[in-house]
């Protein structure tokens, strides 16, 4: 019987059987590997990933660390005008402080019991002056009480309640200008120290509750706010610790991106690491950003302070420090200038905070409730921009404090600059402008304290706020007649040969010029009046008469004498010279004048007092000492004859509007392209420019150009009388008119004194040792020869007539 064989299918089935078994175990090996494979990349990644990981943070950590620790800030340098000094040695007038404490951004209020803040009670003040940090000293607010009289007149000054007296008290100055750092952000660098303990406390109860418990990041807040972002489906909540707005604030954007988020973490561990709480709170309330002033942005709490309230950090009240602290979440949205509603209800939140926190007590916010959200009229950091006197600053502060490595610490940079008297000359610049047909008329003004060699105030053109190329100190123009008070005061040193009364020729002169043409200078109204003292020559600012002066003590002298006084440029020793063919700015003029006004000493004039740093560290101190360049006699004589030129001579226009005693000087060019006029109190000089930048005539005088700007300046000014005491060794004499000689006193009658002699005239002159010991018999014979000699010179006036009936 023959075997069964298995069937087909069954084999088939068999071996179907053993190939999916294979094909599976293939499979799952196959699997395995590729599992290996991937476990294995997944783990060279992770591995790769961790070194980048390390490398990054490695990289954040020095990168951060560097730049946290030098390179923190970028700051600008903030200018500020002179601060008022009250004292009663002054004669200051009640308006006149009124003025400056209303400039400043004072309020009046009931009782003066906050910095910035006075009282009025019958003819005293009660002021509570702020704390500010002066370049020499930092001085505290303090409660001071003015006492006036019935007309206005400071007379006492003391503490308040402690009545105590005082010599004198600063009100601090007022910001007039800055200059941007880099990055185009203003803040004014505080340390944690000037931040009140209450806005600190404040701050961290707002923002951050555990922020010196944490590490830099608060996972718990991150989580939390996550889940309400998803919730909401959009961003409704931030998880971000104080040190994390720190980073996003001075290193990332505002994007809201992940990857943004990521490294605002990483880069919060490492500046909690690297960097104690109190150096991560102090940066961000000097980061912390407020808003826009005119495309500037405003970042820190010193700065905000002085742009919201004008005060520094230490005199905010709780309800200013609540309404600070609340602007944080939205400097636009709660804007107290723009949305005073809204910043009103967010402020009034925050004190509800900072009460049932026990931050303030129950009095301190009901005061704080009824508070105004904003104390300042301006909503601008700088009220009034004051370009051209800015311009000048920033020179001088290039020559100071060159490059720019000063934007790192910041710069508080303290000026000369006088408010009111920058708006008077303004004034009285744009108003003789309005009065002149010709639109094309430039002007320049300048205003100095020639006592202390310091700038005032500045106009650079015929608009004075538009900035631009300043004439006050860019523009050289030709300075004419104003030259001939320098070359007569040289030669008054010499007291031998030159007095007020020495006889000068006023006749035609021939000269060979330095091209060796022939020179035939003439004067202003083409006459020639013969022998003229010099006193007249002066007064009348005649041409021939400075040129003969010139020549007797040389042109070489008289330039070697411009440069020691800061006249720059070139000085051609030439006649000419006597007649004012030099360039000069009106800067550089004032300076000149200082030397004459100021009984012969004079400064290298500065506008900048003082620099600091914004934490208060000194850069710059203003030391400067005055050099002599005339003696006391001479520039005495100066200044006797400055005063004749405003009362009789071609300065009289002004002498008949202002009766209160001015030395000045007039001065035109040739063809009147330039109209000069130079006037000085006892303690001012202005000096006054007109004319065009094409140097076309302006048809104009000094005394019909420059002389009404001045005179409306010294009219709403006031005029500190020009102090016209001599001097010892100056005395009244009386001269011969003729002949310029000396009459002594002592050699006459008491009937017949030299000074009642119809051809004498009384002058100040030099004591000199000849006149205590004249032997009257000589002299005598010496006058009557010397009167014989100009008898034979006919006179139709004499010129002592000419001058004193003359206007």
């Amino acid at each position: 019987m023959s075997k069964k064989q298995p069937s087909r299918p069954a084999k088939r089935s068999q071996k179907a059987s053993k190939g999916n078994a294979g094909k599976t175990a293939h499979k799952q090996k196959t699997q395995r590997s590729w599992q290996r494979r991937l476990f294995g990349v997944l783990w060279k990644l992770a591995v790769l990933g961790l070194v980048l990981l390390v490398f990054y943070l490695m990289y954040l950590d020095t990168m951060l660390s560097k730049r946290f620790a030098n390179a923190r800030y970028e700051a600008p340098a903030l200018l500020y005008s002179r601060a008022m000094v009250i004292d009663t040695q002054q004669q200051l007038q009640r308006d006149e402080i009124l003025r400056e404490l209303q400039t400043l951004d004072y309020r009046n209020s009931r009782y003066a019991r906050n910095p910035g803040e006075y009282q009025q009670q019958g003819n005293d003040l009660l002021v509570f002056r702020r704390a500010f940090d002066f370049p020499d000293r930092v001085e505290p607010g303090v409660r001071i009480r003015l006492r006036f009289t019935a007309n206005g007149q400071l007379v006492g000054l003391e503490s308040w309640p402690e009545q105590q007296a005082l010599n004198e008290i600063r009100l601090e100055p007022q910001l007039i200008g800055r200059f941007a750092s880099d990055n185009n952000e203003d803040r004014l660098l505080v340390g944690l120290e000037q931040v009140p303990v209450l806005m600190q406390d404040t701050l961290l109860l707002v923002e951050d509750q555990d922020f010196y418990h944490h590490f830099g990041i608060k996972p718990s807040s991150i989580v939390r706010a996550a889940l309400a972002n998803i919730a909401a489906r959009r961003t409704v909540q931030g998880g971000s610790t104080i040190t994390q707005q720190l980073i996003k604030n001075m290193y990332l954007t505002h994007d809201q991106t992940i990857r943004r988020k990521i490294n605002e973490a990483f880069m919060a561990l490492i500046l909690d690491y690297r960097f104690s709480k109190d150096e991560i709170l102090e940066a961000y309330f000097n980061e912390v950003y407020f808003g826009q002033d005119r495309g500037h942005a405003i970042h820190g709490i010193g700065l905000a302070s002085q742009f919201f309230y004008g005060k520094t950090p230490e005199d905010l009240t709780p309800a200013e420090i609540a309404m600070l602290i609340g602007m944080v979440k939205g400097p636009s949205l709660y804007n107290p200038y723009r949305h005073p509603e809204r910043a009103q209800d967010r402020r009034d939140l925050v004190l509800r905070l900072m009460y049932s926190g026990d931050l303030i007590s129950q009095t301190q916010y009901l005061a704080a409730i009824e508070a105004p959200v904003v104390t300042r009229a301006s909503n601008r950091l700088v009220a009034r921009q004051r370009a051209d006197y800015v311009d000048y600053v920033q020179r001088e502060l290039r020559e100071l404090v060159p490059g720019s490595a000063w934007q790192e610490t910041g710069l508080r940079v303290f000026t000369y600059f006088d408010p009111w008297l920058q708006t008077m000359l303004e004034h009285a610049v744009v108003e003789r402008m309005q009065e002149l047909p010709d639109t094309e008329v430039q002007a320049a003004a300048v205003v100095t304290d020639y006592q202390t060699g310091t700038l005032r105030a500045m106009v650079g053109g015929r608009m004075p706020v538009q900035g631009g190329f300043n004439r006050a100190f860019q523009a050289r123009r030709q300075i004419g007649s104003l030259i001939k008070p320098f070359v007569y005061t040289l030669a008054l040193e010499d007291s031998a040969q030159f007095s007020l009364a020495t006889i000068l020729d006023d006749s035609e002169l021939s000269l060979r010029n330095e091209r060796g043409d022939e020179w035939r200078p003439t004067n202003f109204d083409n006459e020639f009046l013969g022998p003229l003292p010099l006193y007249q020559s002066w007064l009348d600012s005649r041409n021939i008469p400075a040129i003969q002066t010139a020549l007797a003590i040389t042109p070489a002298k008289v330039r070697e004498k411009l440069y020691s006084m800061g006249a720059t440029g070139a000085i051609h020793a030439y006649p000419s010279l006597a007649l004012g063919t030099i360039d000069l700015s009106p800067v550089q003029v004032n300076q000149l004048y200082g030397f004459l006004a100021n009984h012969g000493e004079g400064y290298a004039l500065s506008s900048i007092a003082g620099i600091t740093t914004h934490r208060g560290e000194l850069v710059y101190l203003d030391q400067r000492e005055p050099h002599r360049a005339f003696s006391e006699e001479a520039a005495y004589l100066a200044r006797y004859a400055s005063f004749g030129a405003v009362e009789y001579g071609t300065g009289r226009m002004l002498g008949r509007e202002i009766r209160e005693p001015l030395g000045g000087k007039t001065g035109s060019t040739n063809e009147l392209r330039d109209s000069w006029f130079v006037s000085f109190d006892n303690q001012y000089i202005l000096t006054v420019w007109l004319g065009r930048d094409d140097n076309q005539p302006i048809g104009l005088t000094g005394s019909h150009g420059g002389i009404p700007v001045a005179q409306r300046l010294w009219q709403q000014t006031g005029v500190r009388a020009l102090d016209l005491t001599p001097p010892n060794n100056v005395q009244m004499y009386a001269w011969n008119a003729d002949s310029g000689i000396w009459l002594a006193e002592h050699c006459f009658t008491n009937n017949t004194r030299a000074s009642s002699r119809p051809d004498s005239v009384r002058l100040p002159g030099i004591t000199r040792p000849e006149y205590a010991t004249v032997d009257c018999s000589e002299y005598e014979q010496q006058v009557q020869e010397a009167l014989q000699e100009k008898a034979e010179e006919e006179r139709p006036r004499s010129w002592w007539r000419r001058v004193f009936s003359s206007g």
